[in-house]
């Protein structure tokens, strides 16, 4: 198999390039110059001296591993950088030189749209080191140690958008009760209704992760993002960042966005039977009509940071909106210290209604 690079180099002074999503143009840092994405794309496309042409090595590696792994050659230092298969852009581990791997987006699904990153690399350490201010029931590892980031990638993460409209038909069962004293007795009477509520809904844009590397429930934390913002695909737009090509079927991601809109759909009816104290569905009928997906390349900020937990290293993912700043991670609370804010809250409240026995029983009430 036969795999060209193409690394973006300024035309002044020859250094990497990068895409600014504030200005919609590549940059480069050395000599700050800018340019249009289509004029970089046209001196690329018209420059062989940039692109090389390899194949890749198998020597270290079974047929099954490299079915999984590519080697590519760095265009401005000539290091091997080592990806996966689903690898479409990504920065060389000695220069930092960004490279794009045009080949390998061909021979797959090639995203229609790119949010481009708004959050700098700054701004995302800071959120990073800001986390864990008056985190008190997080684990003291990352309370009493600096917390040192192992690794930072920019990374474009793929995902499907799925539009649709949705009907729904759908029965409520409601309650309402009161309560009054009659005599000796205290009585409750309880209203039984039977609610109908039908109608339509439009749904745009509903990401779903379509990388099988990255945990679903990190993806929808850091939702939402603002798709208006999107630019048409381009390989340029990839410059200065990695990016993962869609290894998850559209068929598998659809049931997920499904599921989200029926669950919206549902919510949205719920919230329109009001007045009674407590609602039920009896019966729904939801359909969803006119569904399109699109596959588009999302911004994130992807930190892992390392420690040693009982002997053992543990690697905890964070990752950040890289549109919004919205930050999420997989770090979980700790058990011990959860359970002893339990038991203060719960000796807290007894004490209170142990002086207000006290009180009252002082005042001749009880």
């Amino acid at each position: 198999m036969q795999v060209s690079t193409i690394a973006y180099k300024c035309p002044c002074c020859g250094a990497p390039l990068s895409y600014d999503g504030e200005s919609g143009k590549v940059k480069c840092a050395a000599c700050g110059n800018e340019y249009d994405v289509d004029a970089i794309e046209a001196m690329s496309g018209g420059n062989d001296e940039g692109s090389i042409i390899f194949s890749t090595t198998s020597d270290s590696f079974s047929s099954s591993e490299t079915g999984q792994m590519h080697a590519y050659v760095c265009p401005n230092c000539g290091a091997e950088l080592m990806t996966d298969g689903t690898t479409t852009a990504t920065e060389c581990a000695y220069c930092g030189s960004p490279t794009v791997l045009p080949d390998n987006i061909s021979g797959g699904v090639r995203p229609e749209k790119v949010l481009p990153f708004k959050i700098t690399k700054e701004q995302a350490q800071k959120q990073f080191e800001d986390y864990f201010k008056g985190k008190r029931l997080m684990p003291n590892i990352f309370l009493n140690t600096r917390n040192r980031i192992a690794e930072m990638r920019k990374l474009y993460v793929p995902y499907w958008l799925f539009d649709c409209d949705a009907s729904a038909d759908i029965v409520f069962d409601a309650e309402k009760s009161d309560t009054s004293r009659e005599g000796d007795y205290e009585v409750t009477r309880t209203r039984h209704y039977m609610v109908r509520r039908a109608g339509s809904l439009g749904f745009d844009s509903i990401p779903v992760d379509a990388s099988s590397k990255l945990d679903d429930m990190i993806c929808e934390s850091l939702e939402p993002y603002d798709m208006s913002k999107a630019v048409e695909f381009s390989p340029a737009v990839l410059a200065g960042a990695m990016a993962d090509r869609a290894d998850t079927d559209v068929k598998k991601c659809e049931a997920r966005a499904v599921e989200r809109v029926k669950t919206s759909t549902e919510q949205a009816m719920r919230d329109t039977v009001n007045g009674y104290d407590s609602v039920t569905v009896r019966s729904r009928n939801i359909r969803s009509t006119d569904g399109k997906a699109t596959p588009v390349l999302l911004p994130v900020w992807l930190i892992t940071t390392e420690k040693q937990v009982d002997s053992k290293k543990q690697v905890y993912t964070f990752a950040i909106n890289g549109q919004t700043g919205e930050l999420t991670c997989d770090v979980p609370a700790d058990m011990g210290k959860s359970f002893g804010w339990f038991m203060g809250i719960f000796a807290g409240v007894c004490a209170v209604g142990y002086g207000l026995l006290v009180l009252l029983n002082a005042m001749g009430v009880l």
